[in-house]
């Protein structure tokens, strides 16, 4: 300990002596470390912290598993998951929740808030607790029980202020009043972070008996040592005895799918996550090289001092132990520093944290301090054991000679800075590489929805809710009125209605019925179903490849007309013209197809665009479910300013409807694409400062390299060479070192970035013209730092490089 002690001493006081060595090597060791500590608080919070739920391990999401029509995780029917909750033996308990819409009135301002109809054993399940009041009770949760409600923790402080007195008031919802019971707790998510409040899910007798209409959220708690599998055998072959025993509302080749909840709650995170992880280690690697390199030249200096101790008796061990603990106290230091590094950037990477966590669960806690520790442990040894060994290895004789610091710490040391700078060179271009790929993504998904202008499109959402609306017809007034209305408003130069924008409702399918030749086994006839005004696809800009758009004719007097979509196009008339052929969604209305729109993905700006079908909404007496609820305007200026005065029009209509939602088309895009957005910038910044980080390794390498040869430089310009020559002389030195990086980093790149192609969207994991320039790129910063001290050197005097010490 006494030893210990002593060195820590000497090794803070050497440290101290060289303010700018310890500088640069504490903030280089402090960014690796910083980066690392902050992505793994990431990961921690995301894929490594149990979620704050009773026994989490236990818990598992339930979807149907549609893969015949793209679903692999479908909501499921109520009468499917009524079986599976009475059928199983392998469930302690099963619940369920469904999306519901509601709009709030008659206590200050109309607002629509997204809400979860919950079976009265959801919130038990899971073992969550109201803050204030009391779960719901099972005789509330059936057809007639009586109209209850939970309040989220946001809704309560954002609408009621707080208000503790608020159990047992009555609120209206579309109109009815429900009595708040309720209200969780601040901490409480599940799945979805928007949702406002809770009802009873309170299953109609029709509901019962309901398959063929997904809209439920399944939530299990296996048994004690059940595993997956034994409960995705047990749903399995409920599942096919439904198969049978309902084969007109089931699909044949319908599977269950238990999925855990913590994989489900992570839901596409795990890549990115793991792929940032691979960047910061590759970023702190480049800095523990950089270190290792300063470590080596400043052992240099020290040579002299490091072979008296020798003479007088140290020990290899000894010197060893000294150097590493120096190396330990810088990135003891670097940890430090590293530490508020991360905190600093905890707001920014709560961007890439899921909705159903928890909003604040990015902080410092022991397991993230203790992998800082480690981190900075590990890092110290790995940086500092080498040139320590190197250091410890010369020769007392040539070291104790005057003069004898020319030649440094030999052949040896200098292949090794050699081989640390072609090292970081190959690390950062692979994450430039990496970084180039997903600039190329981002501008692919956001660039596939710039045929739309989407930054001239405003959408606004007006959910008609209640018995005020349950007519079509009048739905239909409404719907004419407010686009009436819009039209004349300044600025305005086309308004639609549909369903819902591209991007944000990721649902509503419907089946059909073909007319004529029917669709080969296994290909169901199955299309996303929105309802549309008339001017709705030539508003938004979708284009027409077949036949025609809506028009005055089609309404709830003339035949039925459908639009579908290119894809629907190919899938069940591959032959041959789409027009003019029938579809049927009920006996015994036949629905002509009139045009073919050109294909937009709806479901999100990643995933495989499905059949589509566009139907005016005057047409359309049925499937309540489908009715239009956004409002789409193109402008001619900046769509937001329209926002107030189309409030106002809407409300001269109905003072009780509320209007919200109110965002651009290029703001859905960018809000489908933001968590990308975030992983790309934190990419690059990491790319770039690998690219630094490697250039100032070139750098000091070649400046270290000046230093040591100034006198052979002396004499070559003393004999007659021309700094020209001088200078090819050094930038060969530091270009050969840059190229094998290159080289090496290329190979590396290409084999690495093929297990990042789940994250790629519009690009190649080998592109090619970005390899190229990636590399053309880093030669171009190489080169740069080559440069400098190449420059320096054409400046050496040679009567001062040739003078005796």
């Amino acid at each position: 300990m006494n030893n210990l002690i002593q060195d820590l001493r000497y090794g803070l006081r050497g440290l101290l002596r060289r303010p700018s060595f310890t500088l640069v090597a504490v903030i280089s060791l402090a960014l690796g470390i910083g980066a690392n500590t902050a992505i793994f608080s990431l990961v921690n919070a995301v894929l490594l912290k149990p979620l704050q739920f009773t026994e989490p391990d236990r818990l598992v999401m339930v979807w149907e598993n549609n893969s015949a029509i793209a679903a692999p995780r479908d909501d499921v029917a109520v009468a499917n998951f009524m079986d599976w909750k009475t059928q199983n033996t392998v469930f302690d308990e099963m619940a369920a929740i469904g999306f519901r819409s509601f709009n709030i009135t008659g206590d200050g301002e109309p607002e629509k808030v997204m809400a979860y109809g919950a079976t009265s054993n959801f919130f038990p399940l899971l073992g969550a607790q109201p803050a204030l009041g009391r779960n719901f009770l099972t005789d509330e949760d059936r057809d007639g029980g009586a109209k209850v409600l939970i309040l989220s923790y946001g809704l309560w402080q954002r609408r009621y202020a707080g208000d503790r007195e608020i159990l047992g008031r009555d609120i209206l919802l579309n109109g009815q009043k429900h009595t708040v019971v309720g209200v969780m707790p601040e901490s409480f998510r599940f799945l979805y972070a928007f949702t406002a409040l809770w009802v009873p899910a309170a299953f109609s007798g029709a509901d019962l008996t309901k398959r063929d209409g997904q809209n439920l959220n399944v939530l299990g708690r296996l048994k004690p040592g059940v595993t997956l599998a034994q409960a995705q055998s047990d749903l399995g072959e409920i599942t096919k005895r439904i198969t049978r025993a309902y084969p007109n509302d089931v699909s044949p080749t319908l599977e269950p799918a238990v999925i855990p909840l913590s994989e489900q709650v992570a839901g596409k995170s795990r890549g990115p996550l793991i792929m940032l992880l691979v960047a910061v280690a590759f970023v702190l690697l480049i800095a523990c090289a950089n270190t290792a390199n300063l470590l080596l030249s400043r052992a240099t200096s020290r040579r002299r001092e490091i072979a008296v101790r020798s003479a007088v008796g140290a020990s290899r061990g000894r010197i060893v132990r000294q150097l590493l603990t120096e190396s330990v106290i810088l990135s003891g230091l670097g940890g430090g520093l590293g530490l508020l590094v991360a905190g600093f950037s905890f707001e920014f990477l709560k961007k890439l944290i899921p909705p159903g966590l928890i909003a604040d669960t990015l902080k410092i806690d022991l397991r993230v301090m203790g992998f800082a520790l480690l981190i900075s442990l590990l890092t110290g040894i790995v940086f500092g054991l080498i040139p320590a060994l190197q250091a410890s290895r010369l020769d007392l004789n040539e070291a104790l000679k005057q003069g004898g610091g020319r030649s440094g710490l030999g052949l040896g040391s200098g292949r090794l800075r050699g081989a640390l700078v072609v090292a970081e060179v190959a690390l950062a271009l692979v994450l430039l590489v990496g970084a180039g790929l997903l600039v190329q993504t981002l501008s692919h998904l956001r660039g596939q929805y710039s045929m739309l202008q989407p930054e001239q499109l405003l959408t606004l959402r007006t959910v008609l809710q209640g018995d005020k609306y349950r007519e079509p017809a009048k739905r239909w007034a409404f719907y004419d009125q407010v686009m009436e209305r819009v039209k004349t408003l300044p600025g305005v130069r086309a308004v639609g209605y549909t369903t819902s924008v591209p991007l944000q409702w990721k649902g509503g399918a419907n089946g059909f019925i073909l007319e004529g030749p029917q669709p080969p086994p296994g290909l169901q006839t199955n299309a996303i179903h929105r309802q549309v005004s008339t001017d709705y696809l030539k508003t938004v800009g979708i284009a027409l490849r077949e036949g025609r758009y809506f028009d005055s004719r089609d309404n709830e007097h003339s035949l039925p007309a459908v639009i579908i979509n290119e894809t629907m196009a190919r899938r069940y008339w591959p032959g041959g013209n789409a027009v003019g052929k029938r579809i049927q969604f009920e006996e015994p209305k036949w629905i002509t197809i009139v045009g073919v729109a050109a294909d937009v993905r709806q479901m999100g700006a990643d995933q495989p665009v499905k059949s589509e079908m566009y139907l005016p909404y005057r047409q359309m007496t049925s499937f309540a479910a489908y009715k239009p609820r956004d409002l789409v305007i193109r402008a001619a200026g900046d769509p937001l300013q329209l926002v107030p005065a189309i409030t106002r029009e809407v409300h001269a209509i109905d003072p009780d409807q509320p209007v919200s939602n109110a965002a651009t088309m290029d703001q859905q895009v960018v809000g489908e694409t933001a968590s990308r957005a975030v992983g790309m910038k934190l990419l690059i910044a990491f790319a770039a400062l690998a690219a630094l980080m490697a250039a100032l390794g070139i750098y000091g390498v070649l400046g270290y390299f000046v230093a040591q040869h100034t006198p052979e430089i002396g004499v070559r310009l003393a004999l007659g060479a021309r700094p020209r020559n001088v200078l090819a002389l050094v930038l060969k030195k530091g270009m050969v070192l840059a190229l094998a990086g290159i080289a090496m980093g290329s190979l590396l790149a290409f084999s690495l970035t093929r297990l990042m192609s789940s994250l790629l969207f519009g690009v190649k994991p080998a592109d090619i013209p970005t390899f190229i320039i990636v590399s053309l790129g880093l030669f171009g910063v190489a080169f740069l730092a080559c440069y400098i001290p190449a420059r320096r050197a054409t400046r050496v005097d040679p009567l001062v490089a040739l003078r005796y010490e």
